[in-house]
């Protein structure tokens, strides 16, 4: 009995020290990065600049930047006329707009992990695509914290790119609403979608996130009440609402790859009827879905699209991440030391290994076929104008901050886009969506000095825009030693157990997380 008492007291004695540990370690701030960009005017010299807008390259140019805003392009300037303007050597490397990462999720640990990647990989602007209820949240970020990282950053004070829209939390129907939280946020009837468009036009917030649950009454609601406040819906298109009534109704974008490959499903309406179709939707629905398209409807309801304001962000990496998960390689693949230990074991190899047994009655591996769809269904969107934005799903499972910006304009190439169109979709239309492309967006005299000098030309190869030699951010310069900085950072902070251990917690202690967890 005394061995066993013991026992039992040591094992309790651990158990406190952890406790006392974690606690320890979550209360303990994290440590900023020390990387420190270039504050002053810059006089870059000789330089090619890639202009997105008419698709070309205007060779050997001088761009002077004051105040974090380009006064001058132009081969005529000389330094000598700036000589306060710390000189940058151009000569035989590319400028170009800083990059944009229009669907993401930001969480409060974000400027320790995913901000530091995003500028060393020259996205200086992202759309979030999440947010909060009318409780503060220990996992997700709300819209004013990403107001006040975007002032920060602005002002040199932290590393992150610029945040220009804001969005709600998913709407999802109100089963992603925890115990505790207002009873609009349900959306049991018209006078809670008022309440919930006046609440989220009070946080600040630019458009409601709807999800694929939501029911056509809910949607109805939604679409009249938003547009009483002012604000939009984005986000999933619901099963039960077809793409002609999401495009009568401007949704503002509609997200992921696969909604063409619904929407030309021939049986896509007895599949919106049934009582459950998420359920339904496995490695077998998928394959019929691929066998199974409308190829008149496809091309008629691209057609509508493309001559309406709705935009779509196909995040082909979702939809790669499942056709690849056969070969991840986690103890090898370079950008893993991105990704702290307790993302990648909890989240990460349960996804992919779901993923890899997506098998069809037949044998066969749907998800590779299923990409492929949708790179033919990019392709033939484009041809009929369908605005297309580069979005990654930032934070999803095989989505590297930043660099994966540079996958998904390789995958639109690999779609069938010319590299010019590809990089309009991460730059020129972003902005144009955003309603800043008279402030960012292009290399242009007025515009904020948001710029990725690369080392070859990116309309030659998309391929290029990861040879990255310098960005700047609002005119702040971070060359290649501060960019290295930057990816050393976020590595450490990945591997530490301080960050991973407030992760955890972070996440543990969310009531959102808790919901979407047990779902």
């Amino acid at each position: 009995m005394k061995i066993i008492k013991k026992i039992s007291l040591w094992i309790l004695s651990i158990l406190i020290l952890l406790v006392l540990l974690a606690v320890y370690f979550y209360l303990m701030p994290l440590k900023k990065p020390e990387v420190k960009p270039y504050e002053g005017d810059l006089f870059i010299a000789d330089i090619h600049v890639v202009d997105v807008i008419h698709e070309r390259i205007n060779k050997n140019q001088n761009v002077v930047i004051t105040g974090g805003i380009i006064e001058h392009i132009d081969a005529t300037v000389k330094p000598e006329d700036f000589s306060s303007h710390r000189l940058i050597d151009g000569s035989e490397k590319y400028l170009m707009p800083g990059l944009w990462d229009m669907h993401t999720h930001s969480l409060k640990i974000s400027p320790y992990l995913h901000h530091p990647l995003f500028i060393r990989y020259g996205v200086t602007a992202a759309r979030d695509m999440s947010g909060c209820l009318e409780q503060d949240d220990s996992y997700w970020a709300c819209p004013d914290d990403r107001r006040r990282w975007t002032q920060m950053a602005d002002q040199g004070d932290s590393v992150s790119p610029a945040f220009y829209q804001q969005s709600s939390y998913q709407t999802n129907g109100g089963n992603e609403v925890p115990t505790n939280f207002a009873d609009f946020f349900h959306l049991k009837s018209y006078d809670h979608a008022e309440q919930m468009a006046r609440f989220y036009a009070q946080q600040g917030v630019d458009f409601i996130k709807t999800y694929s649950e939501l029911s056509a009454d809910q949607f109805r609601w939604l679409v009249q009440a938003v547009a009483e406040q002012g604000i939009q819906l984005a986000g999933h298109k619901p099963l039960e609402i077809s793409l002609e009534q999401a495009l009568e109704s401007q949704m503002a974008s509609i997200e992921h790859g696969r909604l063409f490959a619904f929407e030309c499903y021939k049986d896509i309406e007895s599949f919106r009827s049934l009582s459950d179709p998420i359920s339904a939707y496995n490695a077998e629905k998928i394959r019929d879905i691929i066998n199974n398209q409308d190829p008149g409807k496809c091309t008629q309801l691209m057609q509508n699209m493309g001559s309406s304001q709705t935009a779509w962000v196909p995040t082909l990496t979702t939809l790669n991440m499942s056709a690849q998960s056969r070969g991840v390689d986690f103890d090898h693949q370079v950008h893993m030391q991105y990704i702290p230990t307790v993302v990648k074991t909890l989240i990460w190899q349960p996804d992919v290994k779901r993923a890899s047994k997506g098998l069809d009655k037949e044998g066969g591996f749907v998800h590779n076929d299923y990409y492929e769809l949708a790179k033919t269904q990019i392709k033939k969107a484009h041809e009929n104008k369908v605005k297309i934005l580069v979005g990654t799903d930032n934070i999803d499972t095989m989505v590297f901050s930043g660099f994966s910006v540079h996958q998904e304009m390789q995958n639109l190439v690999d779609a069938g886009l010319p590299a010019a169109k590809s990089l309009q979709a991460a730059t020129l239309w972003p902005a144009q969506f955003s309603g800043v492309d008279g402030v960012t967006g292009s290399v242009n005299v007025g515009k904020r000095a948001d710029l990725v000098i690369l080392n070859n030309n990116p309309l030659a190869n998309i391929r290029h825009t990861q040879a990255i030699e310098a960005v700047l951010f609002n005119g702040l310069y971070y060359d290649d030693d501060a960019l290295a900085a930057l990816e050393k950072y976020t590595i450490n902070m990945a591997d530490s157990i301080q960050l991973n251990t407030k992760l955890l917690l972070q996440m543990l202690m969310s009531p959102l997380m808790r919901v979407q967890m047990a779902d």
